[in-house]
């Protein structure tokens, strides 16, 4: 397996053009790597920073229509006890 490394490295080695190749596609996939780290950065910056606190507010809102709708049963109910005769 080495030596088919080695045969790789010397072919890479003696032909200017692949040794360009390989320096290109080199710098290609750093800067890639570089751009997509930034990229993920700045999203979930945004995510945190933005939609975080509409998730919360969208929670907050939906515990106040719950209390509101167990208070109009709980109205709902006590007036169609009073109503009832006993």
């Amino acid at each position: 397996m080495g030596a088919i490394f080695s045969m790789i490295e010397d072919t890479l080695q003696r032909n200017p053009r692949l040794k360009k190749a390989k320096a290109r596609s080199t710098k290609l996939l750093s800067t890639a790597w570089w751009l997509g780290g930034n990229i993920t950065w700045t999203v979930m910056t945004g995510v945190i920073v933005l939609g975080v606190p509409v998730f919360f507010e969208y929670e907050r809102e939906c515990q106040l229509f719950e209390q509101m709708a167990q208070a109009q049963t709980v109205q709902m109910n006590a007036a169609a006890a009073a109503e009832q005769p006993q």
